[in-house]
């Protein structure tokens, strides 16, 4: 049995779309917490007209942003087995039914995630898969390529381990998904269901992923934290995955990269302050003399991060299908 847990604030224009989507699934076993976080339009009372299905339940609360709601919905879960579904995403009907089978599979595992698809503003569908993995159920190593696997609408969690990981960070407008999962994936051996059943919606009105890390030092100080956050729990963990540092440094120096792109060369500078010096330590010294100078060395650090690139494809990981 399943707990499909939703924060819902202001999606009047959606959430009867996204609820429909988990009503359609082929496994029935399963309950839907709708979290209403202070909603200001008629979000509410959409989801009311379903409420005659004893499987749904709303609850209400003062706003606390959507990691508050997402705890919210854990705390009144009834299941052991949480799956997360945004107000503006979607599943395909066979979703659900996947996922238990990959529970079915690996009971003893804690955290399971699905291949997804992507669905614009036109409808149109692009599959967010690794092809070596496709049709298969499989342990995986989540930080091969983290982009491609993280989609907070495509994972199912224990609630043991929705625990250890501390739960969706308070306070946090963006990459609190990010810091979830990633911390999650570091605690435990993540399972893999190459089935792209899950559907994250793009460009939908009121989409906090819309907006720009640069259009507010709030979601660039989240960016941040996120990775001081996730590298604070990596380093105190007796056994340690690889595979993330190995993403973290990559995923670091991208960002470096645009910013040096678009000339925010303060924003590096703000980065190098900002990260934990653990991070910083992980970088070669004469790198970071050139981030600390982007202005004057933009061309160099494009190219360092070009070749890296080229190592990250030559130890094998995977690129995503376009």
């Amino acid at each position: 049995m399943i707990s499909v847990v939703i924060p819902l604030y202001n999606k009047e224009h959606t959430i009867v779309k996204t609820l429909q989507t988990v009503l359609n699934q082929t496994f029935k076993g399963y309950e839907v917490v709708v979290v209403n976080d202070g909603s200001t339009d008629n979000s509410v009372q959409a989801v009311q007209n379903y409420t005659s299905d004893s499987r749904i339940k709303i609850i209400n609360q003062e706003n606390q942003g959507v990691s508050g709601a997402r705890n919210t919905g854990v705390e009144n879960a009834q299941f052991n087995y949480i799956a997360f579904l945004d107000g503006d995403d979607e599943w395909f009907p066979t979703y659900l039914e996947k996922m238990k089978e990959a529970i079915d599979t690996f009971p003893n595992k804690e955290m399971y995630c699905s291949a997804g698809m992507g669905k614009n503003a036109k409808g149109e569908y692009r599959p967010r898969q690794i092809n070596k993995y496709k049709k298969q159920i499989v342990e995986f190593d989540f930080f091969e390529n983290p982009h491609v696997f993280l989609h907070v609408g495509a994972v199912v969690v224990t609630k043991k381990l929705f625990k250890k990981a501390g739960g969706f960070p308070l306070g946090m407008k963006r990459n609190e998904d990010f810091a979830f999962l990633y911390k999650a994936a570091l605690i435990t051996q993540p399972i893999y269901s190459g089935f792209p059943l899950s559907v994250y919606v793009s460009n939908v009105e009121g989409q906090a992923t819309a907006t720009s890390i640069y259009e507010s030092k709030k979601l660039l100080d989240d960016t941040i934290e996120r990775y001081n956050m996730v590298y604070k729990l990596y380093d105190s963990l007796e056994k340690k995955n690889k595979s993330f540092l190995v993403f973290m440094k990559y995923e670091l120096r991208h960002v470096f990269m645009i910013n040096t792109l678009k000339q925010e060369f303060k924003t590096n500078t703000y980065f190098l302050k900002t990260l934990d010096n653990k991070i910083i330590k992980q970088f070669n010294p004469i790198e970071i003399f050139l981030l600390k100078r982007s202005k004057e060395f933009k061309f160099s650090i494009v190219m360092l991060v070009k070749a890296s690139k080229v190592l990250w494809r030559f130890k094998g990981y995977q690129r995503v299908r376009q």
